[in-house]
């Protein structure tokens, strides 16, 4: 191939790589799979624990962990438009092929060694009650547990954990196309309240390890698209 043909051919994936509609999907499915996936955890945590923790615990553990969750997407998000065309495209392709990897060995772990997501749930779900149950000094599950800022603290740490993981994956969305990336997030966070509202047990009776694979596959797909597009900008000279 000679050197015009190869300019020729860069340009051509290049061109593909910044295409609108490439992007306007990406930023979608991005944000969608990122709130869909990691909230359901917080959702599933939440509606299990209301009885034992208390509406207001477990109200002030979710807006406080979501309010500092879209606090570190601001921040992340600004970073990346700082840095040059380029090194988006490499820092995005790291982020999403980091937890494409994640999603992939939870599909693996759920769909191939048959570990249980409702025990790994029940488990969490025992270790939340019962930190509250140490502060308020009983042993007794039925006993109400009173509101306080500690006693929010178990669901409050849960949101923030995966508000920051889907906070990544935002930010780096964000970066290309922010419109379609908070379009993304609104649609997820409204089918997931939706589901929540109608029956905890709707988000337990959907297989976590195709919600793991199908993750997976789009971040692993965006992510081969930015790091190809980064390449291909080196190859020709743009930056």
């Amino acid at each position: 191939m000679s050197r015009a043909d190869t300019a020729r051919w860069t340009r051509q994936i290049e061109t593909r790589m910044t295409d609108p509609t490439v992007v306007i999907i990406g930023s979608f499915l991005l944000a969608f799979k990122a709130i869909l996936v990691e909230g359901s955890e917080v959702a599933i945590l939440s509606l299990a624990t209301i009885k034992q923790l208390g509406r207001n615990n477990i109200l002030f553990g979710v807006i406080a962990g979501g309010l500092g969750s879209i606090i570190t997407f601001l921040v992340v998000w600004r970073i990346f438009l700082l840095l040059p065309a380029i090194l988006i495209d490499f820092a995005t392709a790291i982020v999403l092929f980091y937890f494409s990897s994640r999603f992939l060995r939870g599909f693996v772990k759920y769909a191939i060694r048959h570990k249980s997501f409702r025990e790994k749930m029940a488990r969490m779900e025992k270790e939340v009650i019962d930190k509250d149950l140490i502060r308020e000094g009983t042993t007794d599950p039925a006993q109400p547990i009173r509101f306080s800022v500690p006693n929010s603290l178990p669901v409050l740490t849960i949101t923030l954990t995966e508000g920051f993981e889907a906070s990544l994956i935002l930010a780096a969305a964000g970066a290309f196309n922010i419109q379609w990336t908070l379009i993304g997030a609104a649609v997820s966070l409204i089918v997931l309240i939706a589901v929540s509202a109608v029956s905890y047990d709707y988000l337990m009776r959907v297989p976590r390890w195709l919600l793991d694979i199908i993750a997976g596959i789009v971040l692993l797909t965006f992510g081969s698209i930015f790091l190809i597009s980064g390449v291909t900008s080196i190859l020709t000279g743009m930056t």
